[in-house]
Order: C-alpha cells, then structure tokens, then sequence
C-alpha cells in the first residue's frame, strides 16, 4: 500500500446503515482535539474546588484524594477496552456515546451528595474517558496519510498544552462564584457540542466481530492499577516505601504475565504487532519514556516551585506555566518542516538535549530575577520541547501498519499513563524525602534548593533518552519526512 491511502479496520463487512466512508483528516484531528481537551481538562480543574466538595461531604480534604485517584485508576485500567469496543461496535458509535456518558457522569458528579457516591460517579466518568481519546486517535490515524501525520498530530495535541493551564484557575473561579457543581455542569453543553461533532466529523467504519478476552483484560487493568497507586503511594509516602514497593512488584510480575499471555495470542485483546517496530517500541517504551517521565515529572513540582519557593500567587504562577505552554505552540507551524529538513534522529536526540537543558536552567531562577524574565525562560523551554514531543507522537506510529493500529494505539496509551505515573512520583518523592530537606532544605517552607534538586534530577532521566534516540537508523521516520530510507538503515 502506498503511503498516501488509507484502509480500513481490516476490511471489516459494512453493516446496514454502516457504509465505510472516507474521513478528512483535519475534521477528525479538531475532533480528537476536542474530547482530549475535555478529558484533560476534567481530570485538572477538580483541584481547586476541594477544599469546597469536602465541607459539603462532611470529611477531610485530603479524602477527597481518592476522586483524583479513582479517576487516573479507571481510566488507565480500562484503555484495553477503546480497541476492542471501536472494532466491536464501531469507533463513531463508541466514541458520540462515551462522549454523552461523560456528560451524564458529570451531572452525576454534580448531583454528589457523600463521598461514596462522587467517588462512584468520578469512576464512571474516567470510564468514558478511557474510551474516547484513544478511539479517536485511533481513526485519526487510519484516515491520515503518512506525509500528513505530523501536522494533523500536530492538531489533535494542542489541547494537552492548554486544558493542565487553564483547569485550576478555571476551577477556582467558578468553585468561587457558582459553587463547585458548576465545574461539572459546564459539561454539559460541551458533551452535547461533542456528540454532535462526533457524528458529524468521525467517518462511517464498519464494525467487525472482536471477541472479548476477560483473562487478557484482567491480567492488564490489574497491572495498571497496582504499577500506578504503587507509584501514586510512594511519592506521598517516602518513608514508608514497604507497601507501595510490594504493589509495584505485583504489577510488574502482573505484567510480565499479561505480556505473555497476549503474545501466545496474537488476536486477543491488545495485539502486540506493533512492538516488532523498532520506532514504536522506542516511543512508547523506550526513549520516549524517559523523556516524558520528566515532562510529567515537571508539572507537579513548577507549580510549587514558584509558589512555595518563590512566594508567587497561583494566578502568576499561572502566567509562568502559560509562557511554557505558548512556546510550544509558537512552534507548532514549523516543526513538521524542522522534522523534514533534519530527520527524525537529528530532531529527537538534539530536542531532547535542549529540553533537558532548560529544564536545568529553570532550577536556576533566583528569588530577585524579575517576573519577564522568569517569564521569557519558561517560553524558550516550551519552545525547547516543541520539537522533540511533536516528533516523538509523530515517529511512534510511523512504521505501524493499518491491521497493527488498535493494538498500537492502546500500548501507547499505557506507556504515556505509565510514564505519568512515574514521573509524578519521582517529583513528589525528592520534595518528600526527609534526607532531602535535612540536608538541602533550609529553616523555612520557601526554601528552593528541594525544588532545584527535584528538577535536575528529572532532567539527568531525560538525558539518558539522548544516546538512544542517537541510536534510531538516520532514515527512522522516512515515509513522514519523505527521505527514502536505505535498507540497511530502515528501522527494524
């Protein structure tokens, strides 16, 4: 098949009233923009309107952890069910009715009148989202040729840069001026605005039988949740590391067993074809993890960096993190012709580099540095970033065929929650450590050495992703960047 067509779900039968159409890959990138935004959003502006839900509740608030919790949980554990349920019913149908389900959800949310119960409706909330990024990438990718790939991921990712910014002012403003119901029934409008897109925008793929696989299922939603709340456990409580160490050991052996389980069975719930792939394993698993382990790692600790450290209001530290996420996006429009003009390998170990270098450099801010200054730092580091994660989510799927995409998709999906889970950890666990503070800290709460500390030693995981994206073949990528690729250079 030539890069520029596009297949089908494996040439499934077209169903009555299914007929497969064509999809244009800019609508369904806007349409996949859409939910993430919606999704990240959610699991980001809950932060400041606890304080809020917990004297309604009647409890503490740091009870009111286990909401956050229960929703990174169940949405993580449930990603093997996007690929089976889109191939099942149909990635339109799947993805207008999780999208309605997150807005009832939602009203459920509002509705809370006890801990028990938001907990219950926060769950089925992360249910719905657990279903609808990853179906809507998924078609995303079937529908967009290989040379278009980084443009329209380029779109479809713009929201991660956005929601994590504007969720806890948002959350705190309307928690301060409509209660805290309204930060779910807000929504509702959207949901409804969403399902309507999502008929409209996501084309016609026929369904096509895809038995369900319980053990495979139960094997990985067991290994998430033990691999996550271990890791979740461990960065809060660094003193006890006895019991998260026993979960992530649990989840690791989890794991192993579920990747051979699903490797005796190369059609069960989440195929593993597309781990042959040199780039993807490399992406999903390798040098992109260590890269993204530092990016998620960063966003815990900036926050109380400049805040704690600093003595800035939420709203300035707010700005900072703005800058950060405006450098990005400044660079959005040319990083596909970067890409094109280095190749991936130049792109990715040189990205990272500069990544890891401004991260550094950020640890170095001085309480007498004024604010545009701090301000201008954080917009290099974003633009600093730009390139690297553009072409990472961009290469990860280069080489992955048609048939290998649910599989791909959903693998993904767990190495991102993974490297989440871990980054976030090892951010909260160096501020947490007594051995930090007794011997870096100073006498008072403001002090910025366990912030600085936190942020290089993120920094060192990322640049041990520089050597093994110096390792990927020169020509890795070139059906997106358009090099011919030499057969003894072709990614394997």
């Amino acid at each position: 098949m030539r890069e520029h067509e596009t297949a089908p779900m494996a040439a499934p039968v077209p169903q009555s009233g299914d007929t497969e159409t064509a999809g244009d890959p800019r609508a369904v990138a806007v349409m996949v923009a859409f939910v993430m935004f919606l999704s990240i959003l959610e699991a980001t502006v809950i932060a400041t309107a606890l304080p809020a839900m917990a004297r309604d509740f009647g409890v503490a608030p740091s009870e009111l952890g286990i909401g956050i919790t229960a929703y990174l949980l169940v949405s993580t554990a449930f990603l093997p069910l996007s690929s089976w349920a889109a191939q099942r019913i149909g990635p339109r149908r799947v993805l207008a009715t999780s999208v309605l389900g997150f807005g009832m959800a939602s009203l459920l949310c509002s509705l809370s009148t006890s801990l028990a119960f938001f907990v219950a409706a926060r769950a089925l909330q992360a249910l719905c989202s657990s279903l609808m990024t990853p179906v809507g990438n998924l078609v995303l990718l079937r529908v967009t040729p290989k040379h278009r790939l980084v443009e329209m991921l380029a779109i479809s990712t713009t929201p991660a840069l956005i929601a994590p910014v504007i969720g806890p002012p948002l959350g705190g403003f309307l928690t301060q001026t409509l209660g805290w119901q309204s930060i779910f029934l807000i929504n509702l409008p959207l949901t409804l605005i969403g399902a309507i897109l999502a008929r409209k925008l996501i084309p016609r793929i026929a369904p096509q039988p895809a038995p369900f696989d319980p053990i495979g299922f139960v094997l990985i939603a067991c290994a998430l949740a033990l691999l996550i709340y271990g890791f979740d456990r461990l960065g809060a409580n660094p003193g006890r590391m006895a019991g998260p160490a026993a979960m992530i050991a649990l989840g690791a052996l989890a794991a192993v067993l579920a990747y051979r389980y699903l490797q005796a069975r190369p059609h069960g719930l989440v195929p593993l074809g597309a781990l042959r792939h040199r780039t993807f394993r490399s992406i999903a698993f390798g040098a992109g993890m260590l890269l993204r382990i530092p990016h998620m790692g960063q966003a815990l600790v900036l926050p109380l960096y400049f805040q704690l450290a600093f003595g800035l209001s939420p709203g300035m530290t707010g700005l900072l993190l703005l800058a950060n996420n405006l450098g990005d996006l400044a660079l959005k429009p040319v990083v596909g012709r970067v890409i094109r003009a280095t190749g991936f390998r130049a792109a990715l170990s040189v990205g990272t580099a500069m990544t890891m270098a401004s991260l550094t450099g950020v640890a170095a801010f001085t309480e007498d540095m004024p604010l545009w200054a701090m301000a201008g730092a954080m917009l290099l580091v974003g633009m600093a970033r730009s390139v690297p994660f553009t072409g990472m989510v961009s290469l990860a799927f280069a080489d992955v065929g048609q048939e290998e995409l649910p599989g791909a998709i959903v693998l993904n999906s767990i190495g991102n929650a993974l490297s989440a889970a871990v980054g976030i950890s090892l951010g909260a666990l160096i501020l947490n450590m007594p051995f930090v503070h007794d011997n870096w800290g100073g006498a008072g709460a403001a002090d910025a050495a366990p912030y600085r500390l936190a942020l290089v030693a993120l920094a060192l995981i990322g640049l041990c992703a520089v050597p093994l994206f110096a390792r990927l073949p020169a020509e890795a990528g070139a059906r997106i960047t358009g090099r011919p690729a030499r057969p003894s250079e072709a990614p394997a």
